[in-house]
């Protein structure tokens, strides 16, 4: 599948609705920039600079105009970007080779000048600043540069060389030989300094203690020559945030090779028709098949496409989790990534949303899954955690349905542990939000297999019982206790009175103390492991969320920077 070409037409597709749009015109720049056609690139990029200025911008099209050889437009991006960020190196630095390039030396002095300031420990700058200075016949600036260039790294040979000639243009032969006298024997070799000593040697036979007529040629530093303009432009857009976004999309994936390319065409089919900035977080769980390569291919060739990869199977909510974490979109959309959720449904949750909802869930009416191991658990389990969540204002048909929509401020608020994913309502209810549900769309699976089965029952109804706890007694934990000690002593009274009852009334004698005491050890062993686990419950999260710390080890982020 060639994505570069269905991303040109799905931008193309954009441009013609919306002409002046910042992201697409930066994103349609971003993509002839990869494909080395800079010409084809600046009148999209310019597009985006009217919209924005912003400097990182203006400093790529100075650069990118320079690599086309236009000096006039080159420049005056350069004095836009040093304009509004006066004190960037990188701005500084590259205009300075620009005014240099340009034989404009006094201007390239003044730049590089400013630039060394913010950077004094740069050695190979004071080298070319010298250097600058030599060729103006500022000698003394030139030895004051070079000098401070030696004195950061005494084994900079060009640094030393330069000074050399620098002294013989200025007649100062016992200088000179006090240079060479001074180098470390590691550098006596060196070819430039040996063409030193000879010409220190030419000119005091030939001209004895005579001005030197013909100046040497510096040399500039190897930094000079390292930042091409090439590079520059197409290393732009990457890692950097143009704007706020409007739309983040996040799917969890596990082994679904076949899926990823076809699920990525219907997400952009649908996204592209949002107007709205947009991106897509892929959480690659440890997968074992092709889907890593298969999320590499999508994001070399879509910035819009963030790829976290973890280093082992975490499971779906440490997958959410992360998704939360890195999602930089003022809404957040969840889904699963086996193409059973459909992206078309995306444009009706936000319908929804914007009549004042603040999470509005997915409702499989119609599922196509297996009726035994999928449909009855899902029914059982919707019911009971409807029961145990009465108090929470959300009742929902299904809250195993990924496909949700959220307002950034809950999936900031929000940590997830355990199976706890599917109760994101529940917690996002204590924050007092609005929720809503709406029937959507649930395909077959048509590749790969599914990751559910009713092994997972058990640890449903384990997190049920924490999230009971967390929502109406994390506060005040004896009553929950306490209500649990209630009915179990009452249990053990009741029958601990029919075992009375049997030895009274008929002829079957039971040893009445041993099996008391059996029932009071296993009351007593259950109300304990129960209150373990909910302490444990208690420290754990207490451990991860004061101390800042995730409960997944993030191996590689694509197309990112910090999550924020």
């Amino acid at each position: 599948m060639d994505f570069g070409k269905n991303r040109l037409k799905q931008l193309d597709r954009m441009l013609k609705k919306d002409p002046d749009a910042y992201e697409t015109n930066m994103q349609m720049g971003l993509f002839y920039l990869r494909q080395e056609d800079i010409s084809a690139a600046i009148p999209y990029l310019e597009k985006a600079a009217a919209k924005s200025k912003e400097s990182k911008l203006l400093f790529v099209l100075a650069n990118a105009h320079k690599a086309l050889g236009h000096q006039e437009v080159c420049e005056s991006y350069f004095k836009q970007a040093v304009a509004i960020d006066p004190n960037n190196f990188e701005y500084l630095h590259n205009y300075g080779l620009f005014l240099h390039s340009a034989n404009r030396l006094d201007e390239a002095i003044d730049l590089l000048g400013r630039a060394v300031l913010l950077k004094p420990q740069n050695f190979e700058l004071y080298n070319d600043i010298g250097v600058l200075c030599y060729r103006q016949k500022r000698y003394d600036e030139a030895v004051r540069h070079l000098l401070k260039a030696i004195q950061i790294n005494g084994q900079y040979t060009i640094a030393v060389v330069n000074l050399g000639y620098v002294y013989l243009a200025m007649n100062r032969f016992a200088d000179v030989q006090k240079l060479i006298d001074q180098m470390d024997p590691s550098q006596a070799e060196d070819g430039e300094l040996i063409e030193l000593k000879r010409q220190l040697g030419v000119t005091l036979t030939q001209n004895g203690h005579t001005s030197v007529d013909t100046e040497a040629d510096l040399s500039f530093s190897d930094q000079l020559f390292q930042i091409k303009p090439l590079k520059i432009i197409k290393g732009f857009g990457d890692t950097k945030r143009f704007e706020p976004i409007a739309l983040s999309v996040v799917v969890p994936v596990y082994n679904e090779e076949e899926n990823i390319p076809l699920l990525y065409q219907k997400l952009i089919a649908v996204l592209s028709t949002l107007k709205e900035a947009y991106e897509i977080v892929f959480i690659d769980d440890g997968s074992t098949d092709g889907s890593r390569r298969a999320l590499a291919v999508i994001a070399a060739e879509d910035t819009h496409v963030k790829v976290i990869h973890f280093r082992r199977n975490y499971g779906q909510t440490a997958a959410l989790n992360a998704g939360f974490k890195y999602a930089r979109g003022s809404v957040v959309v969840t889904m699963d990534g086996d193409l059973q959720n459909d992206p078309a449904d995306i444009p009706r949750l936000l319908e929804k949303m914007a009549e004042g909802y603040d999470l509005v869930s997915g409702w499989r009416k119609d599922r196509k899954d297996t009726f035994v191991t999928r449909k009855i658990p899902s029914f059982m389990a919707n019911r009971i955690i409807n029961k145990l969540i009465e108090g929470t204002g959300v009742r929902l048909h299904d809250f195993g349905c990924t496909l949700k929509a959220y307002k950034r401020g809950i999936v900031k608020n929000i940590h997830l542990y355990g199976e706890m994913h599917r109760f994101v309502p529940v917690f996002a209810a204590w924050l007092g939000v609005k929720v809503a549900e709406i029937p959507v769309n649930h395909l077959p699976r048509q590749f790969g297999v599914a990751k559910y089965n009713l092994s997972r029952v058990s640890r449903v109804i384990f997190d049920l019982i924490v999230v009971r706890f967390f929502s109406d007694y994390m506060t005040r934990p004896i009553q929950f206790f306490g209500r649990i000690a209630k009915k179990l002593v009452g249990v053990g009274m009741l029958f601990i009175l029919f075992l009375i009852a049997l030895n009274l009334l008929t002829s079957i004698k039971i040893s009445l103390g041993v099996i008391v005491l059996l029932i009071a050890l296993l009351l007593f062993a259950f109300l304990q492991i129960l209150s373990m686990g909910l302490l444990g419950e208690i420290m754990i999260r207490s451990y991860f969320e004061t101390q800042g710390k995730d409960y997944y080890v993030v191996e590689s982020v694509v197309n990112d920077e910090e999550p924020i």
